[in-house]
């Protein structure tokens, strides 16, 4: 990806222009189908400016999904009690405010994307929420800890998008917290 992205106003605004072009055209064209053309065209910006930004439409969604991280970092940040379930309910209530991205990238054969990401995203999470617990392990440890929890969590997101979004952000954090706590919820 295009690691180096220009901190320029006019800069900015060309990648969100972008960006919510291609989301918009994505509402009614499978993103497969979408040329690069078609998204400059509906940002009202030429081609190089595009090429200038972003190397491909996939990095328009990484840098997307990069800036809601970044905002569901600021959440992480305000939460009081980080225990499995705060974390996780923090997590799906989130992607809940967003579930029309999560349907959308469904939809278009991306949600891989997502768990790319979350995976990049997820040790600045546990390195910064999880420090205190997770001193006595090892890298190697965390390595797998982490790749665990980033795939568990991403494929129960991803099940929710499949089942139509039922459950609430507060029954995915039980499960996830019964899950990660070896305390299943049995029924009564």
């Amino acid at each position: 990806m295009n690691n180096e992205k220009s901190n320029n106003p006019i800069s900015i605004r060309s990648r969100q222009m972008i960006i919510q072009s291609l989301l918009k055209i994505m509402e009614e064209k499978p993103y497969q189908k979408i040329s690069i053309k078609e998204i400059t065209d509906a940002a009202g910006l030429v081609r190089k400016t595009f090429y200038r930004n972003f190397l491909s439409k996939e990095e328009v969604l990484y840098e997307y999904i990069g800036e809601l991280m970044q905002e569901a970092d600021k959440e992480f940040e305000a939460l009081e009690s980080l225990t499995p379930y705060s974390m996780s309910y923090q997590y799906f209530k989130f992607w809940y405010e967003h579930v029309h991205f999560l349907k959308l990238i469904h939809k278009n054969d991306l949600f891989i994307i997502l768990l790319n990401q979350l995976q990049d995203y997820a040790p600045t999470v546990f390195v910064k929420f999880k420090a205190d617990l997770m001193n006595n392990f090892d890298d190697t440890f965390l390595t797998y800890y982490t790749e665990f929890h980033s795939a568990g969590i991403w494929h129960m997101l991803e099940k929710w998008i499949d089942s139509g979004t039922k459950e609430t952000p507060e029954q995915l954090a039980k499960i996830y917290s019964d899950i990660t706590l070896n305390n299943p919820h049995l029924k009564s």
